[in-house]
């Protein structure tokens, strides 16, 4: 049985996950008239708050969400249109994860840092390495390797279209594999490059 607190912060989850759905929604209705609202704010608080709409579902399903180094700036874009391609990053690294049969803990890992004029973002899981085959793919309109009942393919795609068009961004998908806690491990590295405010 859930606790009073447990109902609470679910019913909060809820509430939040609306109102972001409901900003989303328009968003996506401007997204081609150019119609979007621009401002400064914090990539760092952005992503915290993109986190919290997952938080519950991550915990649910055992993924464990690591921050490596936060070394945090502001942008210039929309904030919503930002958090979705967070959003649709997390939640790329939570399918692959589910999809793999893992006999060790589930990673995402989140590295925020500056390199001259620009933010980097970093998200790594460890679910495995990407098949060569496809990793050029991920990028093509309606391409993917969920079941058709788990998305509509247009995720990295939209991605790219809203970094690159809206947010003078970009994003690269790689294979790469790395060590946490004297551990091995492969996984997919997905890179956003924002302009920094100077």
């Amino acid at each position: 049985t859930y606790g009073e607190k447990e109902i609470i912060d679910f019913l909060d989850a809820i509430n939040n996950s609306t109102q972001y759905l409901s900003e989303t929604i328009d968003d996506f209705r401007n997204f081609f008239t150019q119609d979007i609202e621009n401002n400064d704010f914090d990539c760092v608080n952005a992503i915290n708050k993109t986190l919290k709409l997952l938080s519950s579902d991550f915990k649910y399903k055992e993924i464990n969400i690591i921050f490596k180094r936060i070394e945090s700036d502001n942008i210039f874009a929309s904030e919503n249109e930002f958090k979705q391609v967070m959003m649709n990053i997390f939640n790329n690294a939570k399918y692959v994860l589910l999809e793999k049969v893992l006999d060790e803990k589930k990673y995402i890992f989140i590295d925020v840092y500056i390199e001259g004029s620009y933010v980097n973002i970093d998200v790594l899981d460890n679910a495995g390495r990407i098949d060569e085959t496809i990793i050029e793919k991920i990028f093509e309109p309606y391409f993917t390797t969920k079941h058709q009942t788990q998305g509509t393919g247009i995720g990295l795609y939209m991605c790219q279209e809203i970094l690159f068009k809206h947010m003078n961004g970009n994003i690269n998908i790689s294979n790469c594999e790395f060590e946490y806690k004297n551990k091995k491990y492969k996984g997919t590295l997905a890179t956003v490059i924002l302009n920094a405010i100077e």
